[in-house]
């Protein structure tokens, strides 16, 4: 039976129990296609994964031994070229459907910027050539995830194992790196409870700082000078506790403040690597409480209304509160990401 690297790499994922430590149950669909249900303890959300596994109903795991040696399989031909997605749940598109389960989709900023520089890419070569998409982000992945290994099982050993050896096996052929990293080292520190704990967000800022220094040499070096890299900050998501009354609003507002810090440490490191950054947090006009927003209740502050119309924070239950971007959101993501690419 054929199959394309891509279903491959996802059947040789699936046969090593990637992406999650959590309880797995497998459904099958119908044939060549199986339903991963996984229910996350860190999340607190059901994920939903379908792959591509044609193999297991024919021969089991033992059909797909040969892309063991990792994702850097993927095609080598002279004329595809590869956008490098790396990062978080936002990279893979994350969203919650109707019944609140997490789902990875095709409309995360990743895909959306894939189709917006593509066209031009494949036109402007003096040969015909074909720009691909390569995903290769975890939900929930922490920095140190990314470094060492976490919820997503990567044959390489890590997201960053396999991505260097994506970005070496493919030397020359790696248009665009993209990373969006930092958020759940943020967020699984608790900084922000009921009130904001600065110490805290001074800490776990500079701690992002030297790990994403880290990550990003290790990219560099195995990319080379030529490769443009690409980084991003974040939106702001603790914004929509405006809407839960007064000590919401005052939480909003230091919740601001405190992602302003990790957005300097954000940029910065990135500036440092001289990687450009896309940002986010200036698109979701995440500082403006001045200017204000119709809304179907009352008025809001211009930068809760952008997290209302942009992620699922506002959302009703079972699919809200959550933080992901929606298609818009997401959309939002990719044109900041284009405006500052070369």
């Amino acid at each position: 039976m054929d199959y394309s690297q891509f279903d491959r790499i996802a059947i040789a994922l699936f046969c090593r129990k990637a992406f999650f430590e959590t309880r797995m149950n497998y459904t099958a669909l119908r044939p060549g296609v199986v339903d991963m249900k996984i229910e996350s303890r860190t999340l607190g959300k059901t994920w939903q994964i379908g792959l591509i596994a044609a193999a297991l109903a024919v021969s089991g795991c033992d059909a797909v031994n040969d892309v063991a040696d990792g994702i850097a399989d993927i095609g080598n031909d002279a004329d595809v070229y590869y956008h490098l997605s790396l990062g978080t749940s936002l990279s893979v598109g994350i969203q919650p459907n109707s019944s609140g389960t997490l789902l990875p989709t095709d409309d995360g900023y990743a895909d959306q910027l894939f189709n917006i520089i593509k066209p031009a890419f494949d036109a402007a070569g003096s040969q015909p050539r074909e720009l691909r998409l390569a995903k290769l982000g975890c939900p929930g992945e922490t920095l140190d995830d990314m470094v060492n290994g976490g919820s997503c099982l990567y044959v390489a050993g890590s997201q960053l194992d396999a991505a260097v050896d994506f970005l070496t096996d493919n030397a020359g052929k790696v248009h665009l790196v993209t990373i969006d990293m930092g958020a759940n080292d943020f967020r699984n520190a608790d900084c922000i409870g009921t009130s904001v704990d600065y110490d805290c967000v001074d800490a776990v800022s500079m701690q992002i700082a030297v790990d994403l220094a880290a990550v990003l040499t290790a990219l560099r070096d195995a990319a080379g000078p030529d490769t443009t890299i690409v980084g991003m900050n974040y939106y702001n998501p603790y914004l929509a506790s405006w809407l839960e009354g007064d000590a919401g609003q005052q939480l909003a507002v230091e919740s601001a403040q405190a992602v302003a810090v990790v957005t300097d440490y954000l940029e910065t490191t990135y500036g440092t690597a001289g990687i450009p950054v896309a940002d986010v947090a200036t698109a979701f006009e995440s500082d403006d409480f001045v200017n204000m927003a119709p809304a179907p209740n009352e008025d809001l502050p211009v930068n809760v209304a952008n997290i209302c119309e942009f992620t699922y924070m506002c959302a009703a239950d079972p699919v809200g509160p959550d933080i992901h971007a929606n298609d818009a959101g997401y959309a939002l993501i990719a044109e900041t990401i284009a405006s500052v690419l070369p």
